[in-house]
């Protein structure tokens, strides 16, 4: 099941970066991934659903390793998820670049930017348990929350439209290590 979800998906990324979000159609993207198209809406109602998989992925992993942490930090969580993401993205290259696909499509962009509000609301949430007891506590978990998600979003930004790829991992480390000395004294949450 999940591999016939990882084809359909990975079928229709490379349709739409080789010929476009608008020019592909469901059809295109069944036959791509040898599947029928009622199959291909069995796990992907819309082409947004699509281009959006890694990412919905991405965020329900995050936050069951949350839910899991036990005395994990959340920065210690974030850290090892932007990496290990960051290095698929290097991996996978101009394939993996689905925000590029987003910005063209108005829909697509919205929740796309939705996802990174979950991803602040799981951190913030995560940061306020981590920060217990520290009086400013609910100030600095919300604040440190949409520092690392915004300034994620936006490195990344500049990275995805200059296809460094490589430089992706680093440009995050440097977010993350900008939140803990500025905003968490040093501290990792």
């Amino acid at each position: 099941m999940a591999r016939t979800r990882d084809q359909i998906a990975e079928a229709a990324i490379h349709l739409f970066v080789e010929r476009g979000y608008e020019a592909t159609t469901l059809e295109e993207v069944a036959d791509r991934a040898d599947v029928h198209k009622r199959t291909l809406l069995r796990y992907f109602p819309t082409k947004a659903h699509l281009v959006l998989h890694q990412q919905y992925a991405a965020i329900e992993q995050f936050g069951e390793a949350i839910a899991a942490r036990g005395e994990t930090s959340v920065m210690d969580l974030w850290t090892a998820h932007v990496v290990r993401h960051a290095r698929d993205m290097m991996r996978r290259g101009r394939f993996a670049n689905m925000r590029k696909i987003a910005r063209s499509e108005p829909s697509l962009e919205s929740a796309y930017l939705s996802i990174q509000a979950t991803y602040q609301a799981l951190i913030g949430a995560g940061l306020r348990e981590d920060l217990a007891g520290r009086p400013d506590a609910d100030i600095i978990a919300p604040v440190a929350a949409a520092a690392l998600v915004g300034g994620n979003y936006s490195v990344s930004a500049g990275i995805f439209a200059r296809e460094a790829y490589d430089e992706l991992e680093a440009a995050v480390l440097e977010v993350i290590r900008l939140v803990r000395e500025k905003l968490l004294d040093g501290r990792g949450g």
